[in-house]
């Protein structure tokens, strides 16, 4: 007899099995992976955000010796929290839009939450301003910070 070296039907029924558990398992990986990137969070974005407010900040805050601090409801109904410095710059939290802008150019979104408030040290030679912000894409914050920045006095 002539040995003849094929496919044999059970060769192409291990074969089909074999493919078809492979494709399976990717299926399930694949889905597990797409069902669960609602998880992933973007933390990163939020403390991107704290840090273009925290670059024009600090710069302001190192060369200013004063500054005023108020919250006002503008011409349109919304609430404004201002921050003006001596040399005219002037860094607003628009809650309704929940942006910070420096002058007129926005320089963070997503903002939940901003308090400011100007303080003294007990010997009244320094003067800082206690920043609150809550920072977050959707409406839960994913970020918090307090800072304490010190205004220049030398």
């Amino acid at each position: 007899m002539k040995s003849e070296r094929g496919i044999t039907l059970t060769i192409l029924v291990i074969y089909i099995i074999i493919f078809s558990v492979v494709i399976g398992l990717l299926a399930s990986l694949s889905s597990y992976i797409y069902g669960n990137i609602k998880y992933i969070n973007d933390d990163s974005v939020d403390v991107s955000e704290f840090n273009k407010f925290n670059v024009y900040f600090i710069e302001d805050v190192k060369s200013n010796s004063q500054v005023q601090i108020d919250s006002q409801v503008n011409s349109e109904g919304k609430n404004i929290v201002r921050i003006v410095f001596g040399d005219g710059d002037i860094y607003s939290f628009v809650k309704e839009e929940k942006s910070i802008y420096k002058n007129k150019q926005k320089i963070a979104k997503n903002i939940q939450n901003f308090t400011a408030v100007r303080n003294q040290t007990s010997d009244k030679l320094k003067t800082y301003i206690e920043v609150n912000i809550t920072i977050g894409a959707k409406d839960e914050a994913n970020y918090t910070k307090k800072i304490d920045y010190v205004l220049k006095y030398w």
